[in-house]
């Protein structure tokens, strides 16, 4: 299955050309393609990859390693579940959703067919994962900490920092590459990701209590800046020497909460389930999430699948690598 050309985010300055001449190829939805976009992209995928999510029954749940950290949807984007995103889009703009993490990485679709791309830097970037060396995803999320949605959007539109990435995968899978709009280049299927997330409150409450704490206080953090600033390290306890490891990426769930009293392996409590769709306005909060993968199911049973007759969904969820992975 391929993503999306359809609509791209508002705000565009000529959306008509773009998607005509701003457009790239479409990624086929399966793990070989998301698993090779990573590799190319300096993630180190022995560790964390992509895997099937051959259905929605606790049998088959089971065998996905865990734990989950994202899974991307891939979906027809029609009429009944555009009209119905739409609708809760203006609702949320209306009357407002619970607090999102300002550090999650969220980035706007300016160009079609790039929601697959999207959706991998979503997955990953929002997860605590081993780079390699020179990293092309890492550096760009290193460039876009401080940059809005929307700027993110632009210089990923403008950047070839992952040109070469997305050609290389899409030449992958079992369909062959379109060439025009009869060809593929115009689909109807469009990925989307689910992640989880520090409540919006919670991540509020402990930066404040970071600039109130006096340094040297049990549970002070020295320089307030430690929680919103990607740290690496050149000897990770996992990986290849040389590797650099992200432990602590602008939307860290745990270290950002460590003191004494609360260990950094600690699970964080009071997580959310975010839905991050670079098409819609903003990142949508779909309540307090206890395990990523059976409450992304929930949501994908509820607002997706009640919507449309159609076999073109399939999911994949990121995590540890299988044991028995050809990427391993």
């Amino acid at each position: 299955m391929t993503s999306t050309s359809e609509n791209i985010a508002p705000g565009t300055a000529d959306s008509k050309k773009n998607t005509t001449a701003n457009r790239w190829i479409p990624l086929e939805g399966n793990p070989e393609v998301f698993n090779s976009w990573a590799d190319q992209a300096g993630v180190i995928i022995s560790q964390n990859q992509f895997v099937d999510i051959y259905g929605l029954d606790e049998d088959l749940l089971s065998i996905i390693p865990k734990p989950t950290k994202a899974v991307i949807l891939l979906f027809p984007s029609n009429s009944p579940i555009k009209a119905k995103q739409a609708e809760h889009d203006e609702k949320i703009a209306a009357k407002g959703q619970h607090p999102i993490d300002e550090t999650l990485m969220y980035v706007k679709q300016y160009v079609g067919n790039a929601c697959g791309t999207i959706a991998l830097i979503h997955a990953i970037a929002n997860s605590e994962v081993t780079y390699k060396p020179e990293s092309p995803l890492q550096r760009f999320i290193s460039i876009c900490k401080d940059k809005t949605p929307q700027e993110r959007g632009k210089l990923l539109e403008s950047t070839d920092l992952f040109t070469k990435v997305h050609l290389d995968s899409s030449a992958l899978g079992q369909t062959s590459q379109p060439s025009n709009e009869e060809d593929g280049m115009n689909t109807d299927l469009h990925f989307t990701c689910f992640v989880a997330a520090p409540d919006g409150n919670v991540r509020k409450e402990a930066m404040g209590r970071q600039h109130t704490l006096p340094v040297g206080e049990p549970g002070a953090v020295q320089g307030s800046s430690a929680a919103v600033e990607p740290s690496t390290t050149t000897s990770p306890p996992q990986g290849l020497p040389g590797d650099t490891v992200q432990t602590g990426l602008p939307l860290s769930h745990k270290h950002l909460f460590a003191t004494e009293a609360t260990p950094a392996d600690d699970q964080l409590e009071g997580m959310r389930l975010i839905e991050l769709d670079g098409r819609r306005p903003f990142p949508i909060d779909h309540g307090p999430c206890t395990d990523v993968l059976d409450d992304v199911i929930n949501v994908v049973k509820k607002q997706y699948l009640s919507q449309v007759e159609s076999v073109y969904f399939s999911l994949m969820a990121f995590g540890p690598a299988p044991v028995n992975s050809p990427f391993n």
